[in-house]
């Protein structure tokens, strides 16, 4: 792609019109595993629901909760995706620096018109707590 911004970047993933939802869904996941916020807004869609542990979330909601945990992550390292139609399921390391280290983690990520719109977050909150503590202790 020859396509450059006028302060001489390059375009990025989502300054192209992508609508594969594995795509849009891995991109999703690297952002947050590299702490790109910018990447996020782009990506989610401003109807956006996100679930985990029986909450709903919409879309400010869901970037205030992962901008809680970006001081302990590390990166996010996909295992697999798998996809059925609008559907994407990934499947990643959340690598922390807490006593937790890597935590697996599921996303069910659905993509409507080239954005997100509904994120269903699964993980083993056992294995997870210590990076709930950390988080906590970090913000004092």
């Amino acid at each position: 792609m020859d396509n450059v911004w006028n302060d001489g970047r390059k375009p990025n993933i989502m300054t192209t019109t992508i609508t594969d939802p594995e795509t849009i869904a891995r991109a999703y996941i690297e952002a947050v595993g590299i702490h790109d916020l910018y990447r996020l807004e782009t990506l989610l869609d401003d109807s956006l629901i996100a679930t985990f542990a029986g909450g709903r979330l919409n879309k400010g909601e869901w970037i205030v909760a992962l901008r809680r945990l970006l001081p302990v992550l590390v990166r996010n390292d996909i295992r697999e995706s798998f996809v059925a139609g609008r559907r994407v399921g990934i499947v990643y390391d959340f690598l922390t620096d807490t006593p937790a280290g890597a935590v697996v983690c599921i996303e069910l990520i659905s993509v409507e018109h080239g954005r997100i719109t509904e994120i269903e977050l699964i993980l083993d909150r056992v294995a997870f707590a210590p990076v709930g503590i950390a988080v906590k202790e970090r913000q004092v």
